[in-house]
């Protein structure tokens, strides 16, 4: 069943599926990243995966390049309360955090030279700590807001933990052809010098495992109503079409495993 940016679309797909699990879709790029050309092309992220789905409605508000910490903030809030205040969800799926690790002027603030061969020396801990802090109280006020602010009192939360990104020159290439930008964590890491693959994928798997281990805490704190799909160590090699965002293919057994865990938190 096909998901929907538009209101007023989403309300008639509700209307003519009223048994569907209502989903809003608020996130980054992996809910939103583009097909290979645009309007064509395979399935290319979460949300076009889960509208195959036939007991499934959903809005997306996604965009890519979004931060956790800026969509509970300001305007972005404000649209994101108004959308849970009158629409009766059952789901919010939520994806944040990545862009806050590897946006601009962001990973390279976590890194730093590196001391004799350690790779955990060029990780600026006290920096990153801070940051997935921040993202942790973004999490924890969209799980209070939407508990607070939802007519739906059994309104569920989930998110997933990205994977193991592997860094590499591979930015976003226009039809995965042409190279529209670099990549968003290995012209941080070449500058430091940090030019040995097994550091660098060692680094990024390091700050991933620091934010999935975030969100568990949450979860742990949320048990009835926040959930988080363990996506981490799920991809293989050849299911990365770029340095952060997974192919086709690899973003469809993602969203087999965020399926499962909607089904899941529905029953409970």
């Amino acid at each position: 069943m096909p998901f929907t940016k538009d209101s007023r679309e989403f309300d008639a797909l509700v209307q003519a599926n009223p048994k569907a699990i209502k989903i809003l879709a608020e996130g980054d790029s992996w809910l939103a990243y583009p097909r290979q050309f645009f309007l064509f092309g395979k399935n290319s992220n979460i949300v076009d995966c889960l509208g195959d789905k036939p007991d499934i409605v959903a809005y997306s508000s996604s965009e890519n390049g979004d931060e956790a910490v800026a969509m509970l903030c300001g305007e972005q809030k404000l649209a994101l309360m108004k959308r849970i205040k009158h629409t009766d969800f059952d789901i919010i799926l939520f994806s944040g955090g990545g862009n806050d690790l590897v946006g601009r002027y962001d990973f390279g603030f976590f890194l730093q030279k590196m001391t004799g061969n350690d790779w955990q020396s060029c990780i600026h801990h006290e920096r990153l700590n801070k940051k997935l802090s921040q993202i942790s109280l973004s999490y924890e006020e969209l799980i209070e807001r939407a508990l607070e602010f939802s007519s739906n009192k059994k309104i569920k939360i989930i998110s997933h933990s990205y994977d193991y990104a592997i860094p590499s020159k591979t930015g976003f290439e226009l039809f995965d052809i042409f190279p529209m930008s670099e990549s968003w964590m290995f012209p941080y890491l070449s500058q430091l010098d940090i030019n040995r693959h097994e550091d660098q994928k060692n680094i990024a798997k390091y700050m991933l495992v620091k934010f999935q281990e975030m969100l568990l805490a949450l979860e742990a704190r949320y048990p009835h109503n926040f959930y988080v799909v363990q996506t981490q160590g799920t991809l293989k090699e050849n299911q990365w079409r770029n340095e952060i965002h997974p192919t086709p293919e690899g973003f469809k057994v993602i969203s087999e495993m965020i399926y499962k865990k909607i089904k899941t938190a529905i029953a409970s």
